[in-house]
């Protein structure tokens, strides 16, 4: 049987530094591009902070997804932008990009099998019928297959 908590005690560990208000400061910071390191700096926090306050404050998790969503808007207007400057450098907005949102921008290439299945793989073994070598053609195989191997053939 558990003893029943008693509401006086203080709980163990660090009290957590999260607060409300970061909900509002997360999107803001996401509306400028920034990416979820730069948000856990802002808070001066590790970004495993990051996640154990969204585990733990559901507001802070969405307010997570919607910093995300607004980081990715903040890059492809940028992406559209830069399209007509002349200084523009797509390779690293390419990069940036594809980075940092790899569900969107990243090329990948799934190879499957017949029906989307596994790949099916299959070794066929050849065999050499040299029972009708004589034994300078066997010597002769025998030299070819051991320099294969790496071998000189030689005992």
């Amino acid at each position: 049987m558990t003893k029943p908590k008693d509401p006086n005690k203080r709980p163990v560990g660090r009290p957590s530094l999260y607060k409300p208000e970061y909900c509002e400061a997360v999107i803001k910071l996401g509306k400028e591009g920034c990416s979820p390191a730069e948000i856990a700096a802002h808070f001066d926090v590790d970004r495993v902070t990051l996640i154990d306050w969204s585990r733990a404050h559901e507001d802070f998790s969405t307010a997570l997804a919607r910093a995300k969503l607004h980081e990715q808007a903040w890059w492809e207007k940028a992406g559209r932008t830069g399209m007509y400057l002349d200084r523009f450098n797509a390779q690293v907005w390419t990069k940036s990009v594809s980075a940092r949102f790899k569900d969107d921008y990243s090329e990948r290439r799934e190879v499957t099998g017949a029906g989307g299945g596994p790949i099916q793989q299959a070794v066929t073994l050849r065999t050499l019928d040299v029972s009708e070598l004589d034994d300078d053609q066997l010597e002769a195989l025998e030299t070819a297959l051991l320099s294969t191997m790496g071998g000189d053939g030689k005992d």
